[in-house]
C-alpha cells in the first residue's frame, strides 16, 4: 500500500539537520507502521505536526495533478480556507492575477502573498516558467506565527514551494508524464440578437428606411443583410477552439551520498482569441548530497525555461480597453449580427472601402484585420533561470551553521508594433511614403539573495529547545532598453526580425531609444526560538529587524516580531479513550510589514515600484503646444512600512478513528500606516502628497474538513470541503471631497471597493422612464448626488471556498474539485452596451449589437416590463447607478479527472512500473447570475477581460 508523508511548512527557520521531504513508498504498511506527519518549516527548518503552532495548509494532490495549469499558482483555486486565487485573464500565460490570504489588506500596495519557492524568497510577480510536473509541494502559511520570519513582505500571507528531489538509495526511476486536448471559450448569458431579433429592436427604437437611396442609414443595412440571409455570429469569428499539449521527461535516482532530480519539459497552449498563444521550454536539474557521517549537507536546485507569449495589444496598453476599434474583447460582443465576416481579404481594402469611417458597425472589421496574425505583432520571449545552493554543517549534535544563496534572472524580449500593411497603420499613413511602425525592448532582471544562520537544539529530559539568528540580504539590479523604427517597408518586413526597417530621411521616420537602470535591496537580521515540554505544550518566538532601500531615516528601519503557543489537549489524561485522536489548540499575535506600498504591474518585480516617493523630483511635463515646460513633484521623507498585526486562535482536529481531520482559526488582521494620497491645501501647488494615512481591519472565520469515508479492499472516498469569511473595514482614512456616484470607495467606517450609487427602483409605468430611490426612501427619475448610497458590497467577496471528493476502485478513480465565491458585485460594462440603448452614445443601436433583453421593453402596450423604455430619457443614469452593478457570485466545476491505474501484474512483461490514463476537464460549467463570460476575475468592472477558458484534456503518466 501506497503511503505518502505530507509536508507542510510554515514561516520559522533552519533544519538543524538532514532535510526532511515527500515520498511514497511500496514497503510500508501503515497498518503496522505509524508515520509521524512531518511539517517543513520556513527557511528549510522542520517540526513534527502536532508541534506546530501555525496556521498553514497543504495543497492536496487533487488541486495539483493531471491538471493543465500554466501558471503553477492556479492550484491554489479552492486550495485552503482563506485563500483566494483568481485568474484576472484567461490569456495563455497571462501574469495577471489575485492571490489574496485572509483578504485585503492594502489600498495602493501589493495584496499578493509572498511565493517561496526552495527556501528562496521570490521576487518574482508572474510564475509561466515554472513547470507544475516538478512542484512536490505547496502549502499556505497564514498567520503572524507563520509569516512573521519573513518580516517586510510577509505582511499578505505566504505560499512556499518545493520543487521535487531524489532521494537517497533509490534505483534511476523514469517518469513521462503527457497531455492533449482543447481550449474553448465559456459561454455567456448577454442574449444576443440575431439579424431578425435586431431588426425588431430598430423598430422598436423607431428606425425608418432612409429617405435618400443614395445614403443608406443603419436601418437599411440590416434590411440588406436580412434579405441576403446573413446572420454573424461574432463569437464563432473571434473566438477559436484551440489546441493545449505538454511533454515532460522526469529522471531521479540516488545513492547513499547523493541524489538527483532533473526533468525538461515542453508545453504550448493556443489562445480562445486568435493571435493569442503560449509555448514554454524547462529544464530542471536538483541535486542533494551529504558526508559520510551526514554531518554537512549540501544542496543545489536549478531551473531554465525559455517560453514565448503572443498575446492581444490590449493586455500591455491599458488606453484602448474601451476603444471598439482596436479591442477585440468588446468587439466579439458587438459585432452586428446583420454584417459578414471575411469580406475584405486584407488592410488595403478596407482602408479603400471605409477610410476612418467606423460608423453603422464597420468597426467590426477592423477587429477582424487586427486579428490576422502579423498584422499588429505583440509577442514576449523570456528566458528565466531560478537556482540556489544551500549547505548546513552540524559541528556538534546541538549546534550547526547554514547557508542559503539563491538568484533569480529573468530576460524579456518584447517586439510590438503595427505592420505596414495592417489596417490601422494604412489609417494614419497619411501622405507619408511610408507607414507602420515596430518596438522593441529588453529588460534584464536579476535578483540575489542569501541567508546565513546560526541553529541550535537541544533536549533535556522533556524539555527541548532549537533556537536560530540568522541574517537575510537581498539585492535587485533591473535594467531596460526600448528602440522604436517608424516606417516599415511592407516587401521585407518580417515582425521581430530588424528587416524593413526604413532609413531616416525625415523626421516622420525618425527612430527613438530609452533606457533605464535601477539598484534596489533589504537587509534584515531575525532570530526565532521554540520550545516544547513532555508534547503537550510549545511556545515560539521570533524576531526580525528589517531595512528596505525606499524609505530613509528613522523609517529606513523596521522591527516585527510574533510569539505563538499551543496545547496538545489529546496528550492530557483526561482526554484517554476519547474519539479525538488529535486536538491541538493554537494561539499567536505578531506583525508584519508592507515594504511593497505601491503595487507593482503584471508580471512586474514589486521591489521596483515606488522609488522615489521619499525625494522631491523636478519633472518636465509636456505643455501648451507640446512644448516641454518644468515641473516640480513633492516628496514626502516621512513614508514608512505599512504594518499588519494579527491575532489568530486556531483548533487541529482528527477523530472518530483517524476518518475525519479537519482545522478551524478565527483572526482578526489590523493594517496601519496604509499608503496613500494625503489631501493637503491647494495652495502648495497640488491637492494630495503621498504618505501613510488611515487604518484598516480584516476579520474572518475560516474552516477546513476532510472526511475519509472508505479505504479498504480497492476502495477509497474521500469527501472535502473548506470555507472562509472576511470582513472588511477601513478603520481611519481622510479623504479630500465626497466620492462620486457609480465608483468604489475608500472611505472610513466601509469595506474598501464599496460601491456607492444610485439605487434603482424600477420602471416608471406611466412613461417607462427609470426610477432611482432618493435618501429619503422616495423615488424620482432625476436624482442628485444626496442621493446615492452605499450598497454595502464591494468587488472582493466576503466568502470564498471549495468543496470536492476524491475517490477510486480497482485502479479506476474520479476526483472533482467545486470552488465559490459570495458577496461581491461588479459592474458589467458589457451589459452596459448591449443593454443600453444609448450606451455607445445616441447612436448606439444600428452601431453594435444589443441583448434581446431589449425586445421587452417598456411601450404603451407593456407598461408592465422591467425593461426601460428605449427612448426613456434618464438612461445615462445607468452609468452612476446599480442598474448594471450585477451579483458576481458564483459556484464552478474547477476540475473534473476520470481515469484507470493500471495494476502491476498488467505490467509485469514490460519494461514499466506503473502507468495511469486519464481525461481532465477545467472550468467546464458556471452557476451565476453574472452574465459575461466568466465572474471570476476580482476587477471593478468587466472591461476587455479576457476571458478564463474550458479545458478538455487526455493525459497519461508512465513510470519506467
Amino acid at each position: 500500500m501506497n503511503v505518502k508523508l505530507r509536508v507542510l511548512t510554515a514561516g520559522v527557520l533552519f533544519f538543524t539537520g538532514q532535510l526532511a521531504f515527500a515520498q511514497k513508498t511500496d514497503t510500508i504498511d501503515v497498518k503496522t507502521e505509524e508515520i509521524e506527519e512531518v511539517v517543513v518549516l520556513g527557511y528549510s527548518k522542520t517540526i513534527t505536526k502536532k508541534n506546530s503552532t501555525v496556521a498553514s495548509n497543504t495543497v492536496s494532490d487533487v488541486f495539483l495533478e493531471n491538471r493543465p495549469n500554466a501558471n503553477v499558482l492556479t492550484a491554489l483555486q479552492g486550495s485552503a480556507p482563506g485563500v483566494i486565487m483568481n485568474g484576472g485573464s484567461g490569456s495563455p500565460g497571462s501574469a495577471k492575477f489575485s492571490l489574496l490570504i485572509r483578504g485585503t489588506s492594502s489600498i495602493n500596495g501589493n495584496t499578493d502573498a509572498l511565493i517561496v519557492i526552495d527556501d528562496v524568497p521570490s521576487n518574482a510577480s508572474e510564475y509561466r516558467n515554472l513547470n507544475p510536473n516538478d512542484i512536490e509541494s505547496m502549502t499556505v502559511l497564514k498567520d503572524a506565527a507563520a509569516t512573521a520570519i519573513y518580516g517586510n513582505r510577509g505582511a499578505n500571507g505566504v505560499v512556499v514551494i518545493r520543487t521535487k528531489r531524489g532521494k537517497f538509495n533509490s534505483a534511476l526511476k523514469v517518469s513521462y508524464t503527457g497531455m492533449t486536448g482543447l481550449s474553448l471559450r465559456p459561454l455567456d448569458k448577454y442574449n444576443l440578437s440575431n439579424t431578425n431579433e435586431y431588426l425588431e429592436i430598430m423598430r422598436a427604437y423607431g428606425l425608418t428606411p432612409s429617405t435618400n437611396p443614395a445614403t443608406p442609414n443603419a436601418y437599411d443595412i440590416a434590411l440588406r443583410g436580412q434579405a441576403a440571409g446573413v446572420d454573424t455570429d461574432w463569437k464563432k469569428v473571434f473566438f477559436k477552439p484551440e489546441m493545449f499539449q505538454s511533454h515532460d521527461v522526469a529522471i531521479s535516482s540516488g545513492g547513499g551520498n547523493v541524489s538527483s532530480y532533473s526533468s525538461f519539459g515542453y508545453m504550448e497552449q493556443g489562445g480562445a482569441v486568435p493571435t493569442t498563444d503560449f509555448k514554454r521550454f524547462t529544464a530542471r536539474s536538483n541535486i542533494q548530497a551529504r558526508s559520510k557521517d551526514e554531518k554537512l549537507t549540501v544542496n543545489s536546485q536549478i531551473g531554465l525555461a525559455f517560453s514565448r507569449r503572443n498575446e492581444l495589444f490590449e493586455e500591455t496598453s491599458t488606453a484602448i480597453r474601451n476603444n471598439s476599434v482596436q479591442n477585440p474583447l468588446l468587439g466579439v460582443l458587438q459585432g452586428l449580427p446583420y454584417l459578414a465576416p471575411g469580406v475584405y481579404a486584407n488592410g488595403q481594402e478596407l482602408f479603400n472601402t471605409i477610410g476612418t469611417n467606423f460608423n453603422n458597425g464597420n468597426n467590426i472589421y477592423v477587429l477582424e484585420n487586427l486579428l490576422t496574425r502579423g498584422n499588429l505583432p505583440n509577442f514576449v520571449d523570456q528566458i528565466s533561470i531560478t537556482g540556489n545552493l544551500g549547505a548546513s554543517y552540524q559541528f556538534t549534535k546541538n549546534f550547526s551553521i547554514n547557508n542559503k544563496f539563491g538568484l533569480d534572472y529573468r530576460q524579456g524580449e518584447r517586439t510590438s508594433g503595427r505592420a505596414p500593411w495592417s489596417y490601422l497603420a494604412l489609417a494614419t499613413q497619411g501622405t507619408a511614403a511610408f507607414t507602420g511602425s515596430e518596438s522593441q525592448a529588453t529588460t534584464r532582471d536579476l535578483s540575489i539573495n542569501n541567508v546565513v544562520s546560526a541553529s541550535y537544539n537541544g533536549q533535556a529530559g522533556e524539555h527541548t529547545v532549537d533556537a536560530t539568528i540568522s541574517m537575510e540580504y537581498n539585492k535587485v539590479h533591473y535594467r531596460t532598453s526600448s528602440r522604436t523604427q517608424n516606417g516599415l517597408d511592407p516587401r521585407t518586413y518580417v515582425p521581430g526580425s530588424g528587416t524593413g526597417y526604413v532609413p531616416f530621411q525625415n523626421p516622420n521616420f525618425l527612430p527613438s531609444v530609452g533606457a533605464s537602470r535601477l539598484v534596489a535591496g533589504t537587509l534584515a537580521y531575525f532570530a526565532n526560538a521554540n520550545y516544547d515540554y513532555a508534547g503537550k505544550y510549545g511556545f515560539s518566538g521570533t524576531l526580525r529587524r528589517d531595512a528596505s532601500y525606499r524609505f530613509v531615516g528613522d523609517n529606513q528601519w523596521a522591527t516585527y516580531w510574533a510569539v505563538a503557543g499551543r496545547w496538545n489537549i489529546d496528550q492530557e489524561n483526561f482526554m484517554e479513550g476519547s474519539t479525538f485522536s488529535v486536538l491541538k489548540l493554537r494561539a499567536s499575535y505578531g506583525t508584519n510589514g508592507n515594504q511593497n506600498i505601491i503595487a507593482a504591474g503584471a508580471g512586474a518585480n514589486p521591489l521596483l515600484t515606488a522609488t522615489s516617493i521619499v525625494r522631491d523630483q523636478y519633472t518636465t511635463p509636456t505643455g501648451y503646444g507640446n512644448a516641454l515646460g518644468s515641473g516640480f513633484g513633492y516628496g514626502n521623507p516621512r513614508v514608512q512600512w505599512e504594518d499588519v498585526a494579527q491575532a489568530n486562535i486556531g483548533l487541529d482536529f482528527t477523530l472518530l478513528g483517524n476518518k475525519l481531520e479537519g482545522t478551524f482559526d478565527v483572526y482578526n488582521k489590523k493594517t496601519t500606516n496604509l499608503f496613500s494620497t494625503i489631501p493637503v491645501s491647494g495652495v502648495a501647488g497640488t491637492y494630495g502628497i503621498n504618505g501613510n494615512n488611515g487604518t484598516m481591519t480584516n476579520k474572518g472565520i475560516e474552516l477546513g474538513l476532510r472526511y475519509n469515508i472508505l479505504n479498504k479492499e480497492g476502495a477509497k472516498l474521500t469527501i472535502f470541503a473548506n470555507g472562509a469569511y472576511n470582513q472588511n473595514r477601513i478603520n481611519e482614512f481622510i479623504t479630500n471631497g465626497d466620492p462620486a456616484p457609480g465608483t468604489t470607495t475608500t472611505i472610513a467606517g466601509h469595506q474598501l471597493y464599496e460601491w456607492y450609487a444610485y439605487k434603482y427602483a424600477g420602471v416608471n409605468k406611466s412613461n417607462g422612464n427609470l426610477l432611482f430611490y432618493t435618501q429619503d426612501g422616495g423615488v424620482t427619475e432625476n436624482p442628485n448626488v444626496s442621493d446615492a448610497q452605499y450598497l454595502d458590497v464591494s468587488i472582493v467577496p466576503k466568502y470564498a471556498g471549495s468543496f470536492g471528493f476524491e475517490s477510486g476502485y480497482k485502479g479506476f478513480f474520479l476526483d472533482a474539485l467545486f470552488t465559490f465565491q459570495q458577496g461581491i458585485k461588479k459592474f458589467d460594462n458589457a451589459l452596459y452596451w448591449l443593454a443600453n440603448p444609448e450606451g455607445l452614445g445616441s447612436n448606439a443601436v444600428g452601431s453594435a449589437n444589443l441583448s434581446t433583453d431589449l425586445l421587452d421593453a417598456w411601450s404603451p402596450t407593456n407598461t408592465d416590463s422591467d425593461v426601460p423604455n428605449l427612448r426613456a430619457t434618464n438612461w445615462g443614469f445607468t452609468a452612476d447607478s446599480d442598474y448594471f452593478i450585477k451579483d458576481a457570485s458564483f459556484l464552478k466545476i474547477r476540475s473534473v479527472t476520470v481515469g484507470y491505474q493500471l495494476s502491476k501484474s498488467m505490467l509485469r512483461d514490460l519494461p514499466i512500473t506503473g502507468m495511469r490514463v486519464y481525461v481532465q476537464a477545467e472550468n467546464i460549467y458556471t452557476w451565476t447570475k453574472w452574465r459575461g463570460f466568466d465572474p471570476e476575475p476580482i476587477t471593478g468592472s468587466s472591461l476587455s477581460i479576457y476571458p478564463n477558458p474550458r479545458m478538455f484534456t487526455l493525459g497519461v503518466k508512465v513510470d519506467f
